[in-house]
């Protein structure tokens, strides 16, 4: 149950846009120039074809896997890993535009982040 709730809360977090990684700061300067925005929230959803953030989570709290409210929906779960994944790379670039990321963070937490994701979305630790 605690892993279900685990990979629940990270997927709701990326959702909402409260993940975060790394929390030390880079005493960098110099901010990076990326054009890049944030998320919205409500894309997950609408690729789940799901009503609202209460339905996400209580099927995540019940034991549902991203995948498994995809191929409930006739959803292609490459699309939920893809917008995961599109949405986890937004952060990293506006936490490394921002300077909280040095390059070598960033290049390190991104080439990890599809793996992240696709487990994730299978509920795989």
């Amino acid at each position: 149950m605690k892993k279900i709730i685990i990979v629940g809360s990270f997927v709701i977090a990326i959702t909402i846009g409260g993940a975060s990684w790394n929390s030390q700061a880079s005493a960098n300067p110099v901010t990076k120039s990326l054009n890049v925005t944030a998320p919205d929230k409500d894309d997950l959803l609408h690729v789940l074809k799901l009503s609202s953030n209460d339905e996400l989570y209580n099927a995540l709290y019940d034991g549902s896997t991203l995948a498994d409210l995809a191929q409930n929906n006739d959803v292609d779960v490459q699309k939920v890993i893809n917008l995961q994944v599109s949405e986890l790379t937004s952060q990293l670039d506006l936490r490394y535009a921002s300077g909280s990321l040095t390059l070598q963070q960033y290049e390190e937490q991104k080439s990890e982040v599809r793996h992240l994701i696709t487990n994730s979305v299978h509920g795989i630790q």
